[in-house]
């Protein structure tokens, strides 16, 4: 992966929600890196067509995802529609890093198949429901690591893990983040 970690935020959570890409995007435009995106997404259709097009994701190497999850029918929710994992373009996430901010999708149910197809080399994302705040914080320090510190990502979550995560402690962040990684 290049020196330079460009971070692409895909926002896919309804304008009446939180929305927690946007928050994560305005954040760190603030510490001023050349290196930040940020696409808007209402529909499912509109969603997987830009996936498709492999050029609108050259040159960046983290995707993160924010968006809803639903860990009973294992999807990715976007405002108007569900993407189940093997309906994600074949190969769109190939050599990137890619976070999801969506509940619960960070299981075998969900993970298997996304990474199976999309070819992503490494993944993570929160096993249990988690409240805006605490996914805003987790990824504020997370992606604040890697921009600004030159963390990689499997430090930068052992480290917000240890910082933010610690199970002994009360009034933590918790959603029980996790990586998954490409066989």
């Amino acid at each position: 992966m290049a020196s330079r970690n460009e971070l692409f935020i895909l926002e896919c959570t309804p304008k009446c929600d939180h929305r927690e890409g946007e928050v994560l995007f305005n954040f760190l435009d603030m510490t001023e890196p050349d290196t930040l995106f940020i696409r808007d997404f209402t529909t499912k259709n509109e969603f997987l067509g830009y996936l498709r097009r492999k050029k609108n994701l050259d040159g960046c190497d983290v995707i993160h995802l924010s968006g809803h999850g639903d860990s009973y029918t294992n999807t990715f929710d976007l405002p108007q529609g569900r993407v189940l994992p093997d309906e994600f373009p074949k190969g769109c996430f190939e050599g990137k890093i890619v976070t999801l901010s969506a509940c619960a999708l960070a299981r075998k149910q969900f993970m298997d198949p996304f990474i199976a197809v999309t070819k992503a080399d490494y993944v993570i994302g929160p096993m249990y429901d988690v409240e805006f705040a605490d996914a805003a914080i987790w990824y504020l320090n997370y992606y604040y690591l890697i921009l600004h510190h030159n963390f990689t990502p499997v430090g930068a979550l052992d480290r917000t893990n240890r910082m933010l995560c610690g199970s002994s402690q009360r009034g933590r962040v918790k959603g029980g983040w996790v990586q998954w990684v490409q066989d």
